[in-house]
């Protein structure tokens, strides 16, 4: 009989297979985004997944995507510093998605 997996364990797994940050940093990127990312980022933006290095910021509209762009390099200097160099490699920024 197989031993039983703890499902916080099992999930870890499944993320790590499918290039998917721990959910530890998820959620640390989530719950404190607006003092992680800083000025402009704060209000017209919002994480959404962390993958193969790559993390996926959305902005609230065409224009603030626009402005953003222009601010990544200062957003990865702060990710280095609160997750360590290395967890995000890259950042895109895309304009909302739009709501049917």
């Amino acid at each position: 009989m197989n031993e039983p997996v703890r499902f916080d364990a099992a999930l870890a797994e499944a993320l790590l297979r499918l290039g998917i940050a721990p959910i530890e940093v998820l959620m640390d990127l989530e719950e404190h985004w607006d003092e992680v990312a800083g000025a402009p980022w704060v209000g017209i933006s919002r994480p959404v997944v962390l993958r193969d290095g790559e993390l996926v910021v959305e902005a609230t509209s065409g224009p603030a995507a626009g402005l953003l762009r222009y601010a990544v390099g200062d957003l990865h200097r702060r990710l280095d510093s609160r997750l360590g160099p290395g967890i995000v490699d890259r950042i895109a920024v895309r304009q909302p998605s739009r709501q049917p």
